[in-house]
Formats: structure tokens, sequence, C-alpha cells
């Protein structure tokens, strides 16, 4: 990772979070100065990992911007909010206030991000994918997602066993067991959807999607959003999930990034 990409995120870090201060006021949302350096931190370490994506991307432009946008709102924002909402950590009307926020500000910072990094400009080359069949396109497909509630179980019950005072936070929370289920369904076709439009964005190898994959969905999707002191949950609890989130996540989206993994066929565009 360069200097430069570091420098550039640095400096967007900044502007992310002046613009989440800008939107909190908009919505007239409760403001703590004293949690905007975390807040700051988070917002870096997203986009540094986001920044690589871009910067390795082989599309540009609007293309791109929009290919951030859903990175950015889909993992970031509303797959983390539905499961804040199926534990009552928020109830609806704040998830709803919460999830239109971070759209209007994926919306504002994706463009600015890849402008930013000198990426709006076509490129003229381009690449395409080996063929794959329907059959095998939905078998991996319902694998990843099936591989979601097992890395989501496993995660959970790892979790309660080493630090059971955990779930004093959840006892009054809890929904029924069908629905948890059926929501990491649903969770985990949209983690599937945005590992299949990384590995159609990028032309790099592999097993390095496989890890971009793992990272995004571990920082973005848990460690970042969980820095930041917030009121919904105490500090045990976001240090527990993110612990428990993070490697979690990063093993399941190294694991499906191999499991989509095609191979392409560089070809020049004239």
């Amino acid at each position: 990772m360069n200097t430069k990409l570091i420098l550039k995120s640095g400096l967007t870090a900044v502007v992310l979070t002046l613009l989440y201060l800008i939107i909190s006021l908009i919505f007239g949302s409760t403001i703590k100065i004293a949690h905007y350096g975390w807040e700051l931190l988070s917002n870096f370490l997203i986009l540094v990992t986001l920044g690589y994506y871009i910067t390795h991307a082989n599309i540009n432009g609007i293309k791109l911007a929009l290919s951030a946008f859903v990175i950015f709102y889909g993992i970031g924002n509303f797959n983390i909010l539905n499961e804040a909402l199926l534990f009552n950590v928020t109830d609806r009307r704040e998830t709803i206030n919460i999830i239109i926020k971070g759209f209007f500000v994926a919306l504002i910072i994706a463009p600015f991000f890849v402008y930013y990094l000198d990426k709006w400009t076509p490129k003229s080359k381009d690449f395409k994918f080996k063929s794959r069949s329907i059959l095998s396109w939905i078998w991996r497909i319902v694998l990843c997602d099936i591989l979601y509630l097992f890395f989501y179980i496993i995660a959970g019950l790892i979790l309660q066993k080493v630090y059971p005072e955990f779930m004093d936070f959840y006892k009054d929370k809890m929904p029924s067991h069908a629905l948890i289920i059926n929501t990491q369904f649903f969770r985990g076709f949209v983690f599937v959807g945005i590992a299949i439009l990384i590995h159609r964005t990028l032309n790099i190898s592999t097993i390095k999607k496989a890890l971009l994959i793992g990272l995004i969905f571990s920082i973005l999707g848990g460690i970042a959003p969980l820095l930041p002191p917030n009121d919904y949950m105490p500090a045990y609890v976001r240090v527990g999930h993110g612990f428990e989130v993070g490697i979690s996540n990063f093993l399941y989206g190294l694991v499906i990034g191999l499991i989509l993994g095609q191979k392409t066929i560089k070809e020049k565009i004239d």
C-alpha cells in the first residue's frame, strides 16, 4: 500500500467525518464531539480499505463510483443495521434514520473518493472472464450463503463461551431462532452479491481478491463501525463484537472469495 493512498485516505477521512457531522446536524441527531476522534480513525480504516479496491479496479468513472457506493453502503451500513434492528439494539425509527443518513453520505463520498484517487478518466483496457455455467454459479452462490450462517453461528457460540457476560446485554433483546436464521440468509446474499461485484471489477489474482474481500467484510462490516463509542452498545459489547465479527467476516470473505474465483481472459479494447 503506497504513501499516496494512505495520505489521500487520511484527508478524505477528515472530509467523511465532517460530512457525518453535517448530516447529523441536519437530521437533528445528538453530537458528542469527544467521539469524533474515534470516528476519524474508523473512517480512515474504511477509506484505506476501500481505496485499495478503487485503485486496483479495472473500471473507472461513474461505474467505479457506483461500485464503491454499493460496497461502502452495503457492507458498512445496510448489512450492519438490519442486524442491529434484528437484535433490538436500534428500533425501527432509529434504523431508518441511520440508513437514510448512511445512504446520502455514501452517495457523496464514493464519487468524491474515486475522483480524488484519479480514477475518473475511462481506461482503454478491459477484461472478460472465462465462461461459467448457470448451474456452477447457483451451487457456488447457495453454498456461500449457507457458509455465512455457519460462520455466524460458530462465531457467536465461541463468543458466548469465551465471554458469557456478553449475553447480559442481549438477554432481553433476543429474537426467535427462526427470525435470526432467516435474516442471516438474507444478509449472506448481500455479502455474496458484493463479493461477486468485487471479483468482477478487479483484474488481480484470485487469492488477492479473496484477501481483499475478507478485509472489506472485516473492516467495513465489523471492526471500523464498532470503534466509535455510541449510545446503543457499551464498550465491552463493541469490543467483543469487534473481535468476533472482525475475525469471522475475514475468514468468511476469504473462503467465499476463493469459491467464487473465476479466471479472466485479458483483451485490449479498441
